[in-house]
């Protein structure tokens, strides 16, 4: 139960505090005079994301704070880090100009998701815009599943097609993958022959430039080799060997004379000696040079293919080899395709089993439960003033977002949509709200679906902004018991503009709009007896003349309190 209520600086509003209790709480104002300013301010208790512009003029921070008594058990209690033994909730947003955020639960800092976590066990808002929801079959469903307790079952439902929709992606890429393979097997099979038979070596293309250089220079080696050696051995002349041995011999006659040219002479025999190994080492090397012109055109060739090899796969040799490498790599991972294909299709069978499991468990307790709410609609309707109108709750399979499946299509929401029909007078056939329900109508319906939804909510607190669009005095006095007897189970604020409504409060508040000081605000007002009589007469004033009004404002507030002092049975 929401207890307490403070505002300050929020839009027109400079300073708020509202004290609560159980029972029907009703605030009513003048169109325009900020009663919606109030449940905005609520809604940011709830999470609801905030700006800046929420901010009074001239002010530097909005601050919106609450105070909730929780039950005894209590699944926002349960939520709690850190529960009061007297089982309160303090719950404090302050926004600043900065678009900065602060968040206190029970004193200590939180973050929004705490906040919409735990939104759902405290209030539950019926909206202006409730109206036009009604008429999408989405709603219908959320209605429907509300009243059967069936929230969590199609959450499962939910992620369990949100992973058959992941999985089948998964499935649909690896089957293109798998279609693609066979190129790519080619692809990669042409460029591992290619480059294994090119029989790439690192230090190969350095020896077969040494080799080509050689080749290149055949002529020039022939004619140094032999004009070596014919210098060395010349018969016609001279040679080097045959001078150095007549050298050697006078040197050999001088240290007979002299010893000590002996080791001269030592010297110069000995170079005559290495020079005529050289020279028979010299005519071993002439008589195996081999100048082959074949050879050097087979050195171009695998020079120019090794340097095309290089300019395809990486700039060089080492790059080249990394190719080869990585192609038998990826050639090997496509041979593991088929069997990764194979258990995403093992997966998604499991996945879909279990979803379909659940899904059918959902289908059959929406229509258990469906038979159930429309006769439940049916009855609180005839209570608000629609005593001929028949419910009726079908079930449709689902077009859009649906996987095809053995048991139909299956969405998110199940197997099914979830379609209201109505026919609101004898003689008349079933149709959509869409096509027939007025303003009046579907308020009524609202009402009722509400109601019922509420019963099984988590919530403490209901709150309807004007649920009354579209109906009128009469009916309104109706709405405003049925308000009134939902109450007896859960707290319940009421936005209305409609005395007859308003008549039933358990309290009661009026909204002002105002200008002091050159500045507009928005403030709040808990009336008393005759404070309310003076309110109701406002909202009565187009009935008749101020007199008449004032006595029906005390004649409505007398009946509600008697009523609810002597409520009559249900029928």
């Amino acid at each position: 139960m929401l207890s307490f209520l403070r505002i300050k600086d929020f839009a027109l509003i400079k300073s708020l505090e509202m004290e609560l209790g159980p029972g029907l709480t009703v605030i009513t104002g003048e169109t325009g005079a900020g009663k919606s300013i109030i449940l905005a301010a609520l809604s940011l208790i709830l999470g609801q994301r905030a700006t800046s512009g929420l901010i009074r003029e001239n002010s530097d921070s909005a601050v919106v704070e609450a105070l909730f008594e929780l039950s005894q058990p209590s699944p926002a209690g349960d939520l709690l880090e850190d529960p009061q033994e007297d089982r309160e909730l303090v719950i404090k947003r302050v926004v600043n100009q900065q678009g900065r955020n602060r968040v206190q639960i029970n004193g200590s800092l939180a973050n929004l998701s705490r906040l919409t976590e735990l939104a759902p066990f405290l209030v539950s808002i019926c909206g202006q815009h409730a109206h036009q929801s009604l008429l999408s079959p989405e709603e219908h469903l959320y209605l429907l599943d509300a009243f059967a307790n069936l929230e969590e079952n199609r959450r499962q439902v939910e992620k369990g097609v949100a992973e058959l929709k992941k999985l089948s992606n998964q499935i649909r890429k690896t089957q293109k993958d798998l279609a693609d393979r066979e190129l790519k097997r080619d692809f990669l099979n042409l460029q591992i022959n290619e480059l294994e038979a090119a029989g790439l070596d690192p230090a190969e293309e350095a020896n077969l430039k040494a080799e080509r250089s050689f080749l290149a220079n055949a002529e020039k080696v022939m004619r140094l080799g032999s004009g070596a050696d014919h210098t060395l051995y010349a018969a016609d002349q001279d040679s080097v060997l045959e001078n150095l041995s007549k050298v050697r011999d006078m040197l050999i006659d001088l240290a007979r004379i002299d010893p000590r040219v002996k080791t001269m002479a030592d010297t110069v025999e000995e170079a005559y000696y290495q020079l005529d190994d050289v020279g028979t080492e010299l005519r071993d090397y002439l008589a195996g040079l081999s100048f082959d012109h074949g050879r050097l055109d087979w050195l171009e060739s695998r020079l120019a293919s090794l340097q095309r090899l290089v300019r395809k796969y990486g700039g060089d040799v080492e790059s080249a080899l990394k190719t080869l490498e990585q192609a038998k790599r990826e050639l090997a991972g496509l041979e593991k395709g088929e069997d990764t294909l194979k258990e995403l299709e093992g997966k998604y069978s499991r996945v879909l089993e279990q979803t379909l499991a659940l899904a059918g468990d959902l289908s059959t307790g929406r229509k258990d439960s469906g038979r159930k709410l429309a006769r439940a609609v049916e009855g609180e309707l005839k209570e608000l003033g629609m005593e001929h109108c028949r419910f009726e709750i079908r079930f449709k399979h689902p077009n859009a977002n649906a996987l095809e499946t053995e048991k139909g299509p299956l969405s998110p929401s199940g197997l099914e949509e979830v379609h209201f029909y109505l026919a609101p007078n004898p003689g008349e056939g079933y149709r959509p709200l869409a096509q027939i329900a007025s303003g009046g109508e579907l308020s009524r319906i609202l009402l009722a679906l509400q109601a019922l939804a509420a019963h099984k909510r988590s919530a403490g607190l209901q709150v309807f902004d004007e649920v009354d669009a579209g109906i009128g005095g009469a009916i309104g006095s109706a709405v405003g018991r049925k308000l009134a007897r939902l109450s007896k189970d859960m707290q319940v604020i009421c936005i209305t503009h409609l005395p007859q409504i308003a008549a039933w409060g358990d309290r009661h508040f009026v909204v002002r709009k105002e200008v002091a000081n050159g500045r507009t605000i928005t403030n709040l007002i808990r009336l008393d007896q005759d404070k309310r009589i003076h309110e109701l007469t406002r909202m009565l004033a187009g009935e008749g003349d101020g007199q008449a009004a004032r006595e029906h404002a005390r004649q409505m507030l007398s009946a509600a309190f008697e009523q609810k002092q002597n409520p009559r049975p249900v029928v």
